[in-house]
């Protein structure tokens, strides 16, 4: 009888360590997904340009900097691509395309440049 007692407690023990196993799996392939995203990397740099909006002086402008690229458009391209368009250095257009883990953004303010 001990023996039946024995084997039944183990079993269940088995059954319930599968369980957690089971659940480990299923919510790293729920958590996954988000961790290959650059959804956290698109909301930093969103965050960083907002706080520096707000504390710039009225007569500056605030800039998304890439390399040597001033950033006028950023598109998010889901799930983890970045595609930044703008003028480089030397005046020119161009285009950044990379994948988030290669992105480092610099948000500035300088003054605003003369319209006319």
């Amino acid at each position: 009888m001990q023996h039946a007692q024995s084997l039944a407690a183990g079993i269940h023990n088995m059954n319930h360590e599968i369980g957690r196993r089971n659940r480990e799996v299923y919510e790293a392939q729920v958590a996954l997904p988000h961790l290959l995203s650059g959804h956290a990397m698109f909301l930093a740099m969103k965050r960083a340009m907002d706080d520096l909006v707000s504390r710039a002086p009225q007569d500056h402008d605030v800039l998304i900097q890439i390399g040597d690229l001033s950033v006028t458009e950023a598109q998010f391209i889901e799930p983890h691509t970045f595609l930044f368009e703008g003028v480089n250095q030397d005046g020119h257009r161009s285009g950044i395309v990379c994948h988030f883990t290669q992105v480092v953004v610099h948000v500035i303010y300088r003054p605003k440049r003369n319209t006319e």
